[in-house]
């Protein structure tokens, strides 16, 4: 489970921000949206605010970032491409600096923080170490690496040591190398998060159907899911073959050129959603079939790509974040899914949602604690800032949805001309 994540200098992070899930002694709502373990409170969500361009995405990205770079840092060392290091722009001072992440996490009833710093062309600095009995693990100091804890962290072998490169990692160094288990155990962690961006939205979307086809016991609960969130389906059909570039239908020549050759094959996925019908007396009739493609509304098309990862975390209390989580989607299916997470019947694993979202509904005191709700907003300099109604001292039991329009918390757009538009309309 994720405790915290620390980014500083990325995109349009300055200075450090703070998204912390672990629980404030706040007691509202603390059965439902906080789980215990050895002492320690964790927050089974958290939601991120703020106007347009305020750093809410970036936040997502950042953790994006940090994970591609566990997974394929032995790779990316192998390849003459620069590491995906965005320092903030709007200082010169931090031009030069590298970007900095740290995640503090749960891992098998053990506490661990690992953290990096990167600029484009190598890692600056690595460490991992473990909350029990205040152990560093291993501290890397460019291409210096020090191991105070060799009979605990046996992995850590001196031949390993001095054979980092510098735009790889050593933890994920130390997982392809060895028999180790902790290493190998962290990068599973990272492995098993999903991360859902806007420009991303058809790998979900591709997940998901996946999923569909090939896992029977997700697949029935992605339809149920489906089915509850009151479109009007019944039923979901799916299939999907390999056929030959001639079979190929609404695709122009030019582009069956452009990107095949004649002896291409080339996947043909159908998915079909069943609808309710009636009669000419209101009586239930055969369903109607629609294609998901061409005939779902966005909505339905966007409930479906989020089902599979949302269905997954559940069953196997996995972390999930979700960008806009609200896009395209009736306020109402916003607040069921948030309300997923923060509840013990369906959520009996301890799955974890961090989203960000423009739809104030969710920002409900029967759906979210005051330590759940951030705000993301741009300083005087430009650069993102991260707290939330915990952090600001935000009375329990307010309407923070209103208090967030009033511009009490700061975090919404500014818009001069607004309030001569909003009263001159007739």
């Amino acid at each position: 489970m994720l405790l915290n994540l620390k980014i500083k200098n990325f995109r349009s992070i300055k200075d450090e921000i703070n998204l912390d899930l672990q629980a404030t002694s706040d007691s509202t709502m603390k059965s439902a949206a906080v789980i215990e373990k050895d002492k320690v409170a964790i927050l089974k969500s958290a939601g991120i605010y703020g106007s347009n361009a305020s750093g809410k995405t970036n936040t997502l990205k950042a953790f994006l970032v940090m994970r591609s770079m566990v997974i394929e840092s032995l790779l990316r060392s192998t390849l003459p491409i620069d590491l995906p290091n965005e320092p903030f722009k709007l200082s010169n001072a931090t031009l030069s600096l590298p970007s900095f992440f740290e995640v503090t996490f749960l891992l098998e009833d053990e506490i661990f923080e690992y953290g990096f710093e990167i600029d484009k062309k190598r890692i600056h600095s690595e460490w991992l170490n473990q909350r029990k009995g205040n152990k560093e693990l291993f501290r890397r100091d460019l291409q210096e690496l020090t191991c105070k804890n060799k009979n605990y962290f046996p992995e850590a072998s001196e031949a390993l040591i001095k054979d980092t490169h510098e735009k790889a990692l050593f933890l994920t160094h130390l997982a392809a190398n060895t028999k180790s288990e902790i290493s190998k155990k962290i990068i599973k962690w990272f492995q098993d998060i999903n991360i859902i961006l806007g420009a991303h939205r058809g790998d979900a979307l591709n997940f998901s159907f996946g999923q569909f086809m090939t896992n029977s016991e997700l697949s029935k609960d992605m339809k149920d899911f489906i089915v509850k969130a009151d479109f009007g389906i019944v039923d979901i059909q799916a299939s999907e073959k390999l056929i030959s570039l001639k079979e190929v239908q609404n695709m122009p020549d030019k582009f069956k050129e452009m990107f095949f050759n004649q002896a291409s094959h080339v996947a043909e996925r159908k998915l079909k959603f069943l609808h309710k019908k009636y009669d000419e007396t209101g009586k239930e009739s055969e369903p109607e079939s629609f294609d998901f493609f061409t005939e779902e509304s966005d909505g339905t098309q966007q409930v479906f790509a989020l089902s599979a990862p949302i269905m997954d975390a559940l069953k196997n209390g996995k972390i999930l974040f979700v960008d806009e989580i609200n896009a395209s989607m009736h306020p109402i299916l916003s607040q069921y899914l948030v309300s997923l997470f923060n509840s013990k019947e369906r959520n009996p694993n301890n799955a974890q949602l961090i989203f960000t979202a423009h739809d104030v509904t969710v920002m409900d005191k029967d759906l979210l604690r005051r330590d759940q709700i951030y705000i993301a907003q741009k300083n005087k300099n430009g650069a993102t800032e991260l707290a939330s109604l915990a952090d600001i001292s935000e009375r329990k039991g307010v309407d923070y949805a209103k208090r967030y329009l009033e511009g009490r918390y700061d975090g919404i757009p500014y818009i001069p001309d607004f309030e001569d538009l909003k009263f001159s309309r007739q």
